[in-house]
This record gives structure tokens, sequence and C-alpha cells, in this order.
């Protein structure tokens, strides 16, 4: 269950993709999460600082996972960099909203602390693929030392890539297959996105399994 805060920052992030920063109001914002505009100021203070706590949030829970990944002695280092990747991919899928929201921030936002959150969170990612492979290049189950940097480019590009062109890939896979399943096709389209870049990513660190 969500708390107060968090339920205004989620109805926050819905109208920020779906009309952009500047085209929703705190009154939009209130009127949707069904509570008063005095009660978004008692816990926020401002529109641009609803929208910062909003990047805070969900930058933080995205890094606190992903280190729980990467200190988690019960996993090997690839089926650490098999997590990371399915958390990465089960986010952008839970959370589109919110990573169209950053697409669109890295662009046209002039607001220093949300280009501070976002250079932070791909710097911790960073960080820890870094770790996990240095690992696994210790153990021997790696064999190969990629740019660390490019890694998470391909990654994070791959996943944001196949977020915004799903629609389209939906026809194109409509016409190429004649037992196309509906229902599942999105469910099923992540988790071939996840796969592939897994098998990429495996390629990239020279994965001896």
């Amino acid at each position: 269950m969500p708390t107060k805060e968090e339920h205004i920052m989620m109805v926050a992030e819905k109208l920020f993709a779906a009309n952009g920063y500047n085209g929703t109001s705190v009154r939009d914002i209130a009127a949707k999460a069904k509570v008063n505009v005095s009660m978004i100021s008692y816990y926020f203070g401002s529109k641009e600082n609803l929208m910062e706590e909003l990047f805070k949030w969900r930058m933080e829970e995205g890094f606190n996972f992903a280190k729980n990944i990467l200190e988690n002695n019960e996993l090997n280092e690839i089926q650490k960099i098999d997590a990371f990747v399915d958390n990465f991919v089960n986010r952008v899928q839970r959370l589109r909203d919110f990573f169209l929201l950053v697409h669109t921030q890295q662009v046209i936002s002039q607001n220093k602390n949300i280009q501070n959150f976002l250079r932070a969170s791909k710097i911790n990612y960073i960080e820890i693929n870094q770790k996990i492979i240095e690992q696994g290049l210790e153990t021997g189950i790696f064999t190969k030392k990629p740019s660390y940097h490019l890694l998470q480019c391909t990654i994070s590009g791959t996943i944001f890539n196949a977020m915004h062109g799903m629609k389209m890939y939906k026809e194109y896979l409509k016409k190429q297959k004649s037992d196309f399943d509906e229902k599942h096709f999105e469910n099923q389209y992540f988790q071939e996105a996840s796969d592939h870049v897994k098998t990429i990513v495996r390629g990239l660190v020279g994965y001896q399994g």
C-alpha cells in the first residue's frame, strides 16, 4: 500500500508522462489524486520539488535492488547479471510512464537536481556491473573485460529502444506471425528483450557456461 506521498507521486508520474511537465498543473495532480492542493504543498512545496522527489524515489528504488543483487552471495556472477537485466526490463515495463519521463527530461530538463539524479544513477549502474564482471573475471566465469560504460549503453539503450518501439514492432509481428498472441504479447515481448540483452552481455563478457 503506497503512502500518501507515493500515491501523489505516482499520479504526477502518469500526468507528467502524458501531458508533459509544463502541461501539468498542481491542480491537475490534486484532482487526479483526489487530494487538496494544500496537501501537495505540504508534502512537496512546489511542482518542481514534486518532480525532483519522484526522480529521487524511483532512482533510489532501482539502485537499491541492483545493490542487493551485487551483495547476494547465493548468486554467481552470471546469475547476478541475469537478475540485473531481468530487473531492469521489469522496471521499464512496469514503470513505463516514469521511463518515458526520464527520456524527455534527459533531453529538455534544465533542472540541475534531476540531471544530477540521472547522472548518478547511470554511474551507479556502471559501477555495479563493473564490480560483478570483475568478480567474474577473478573466478574465471568470464573471460573478457568489456567497456563498462558502453556495456551499460548496450543494456539500457536496447531496452529503451524496445520500449519506445513496442507499438511499431507489434504491428510488424502481427503481419509476420499467423499465430500472433495478442493477449500475451507484451509480457512475451519484454521477455524476449530481456533474453536478447542477456545473450549480448554473455558474448561481451566471454561467459564460460
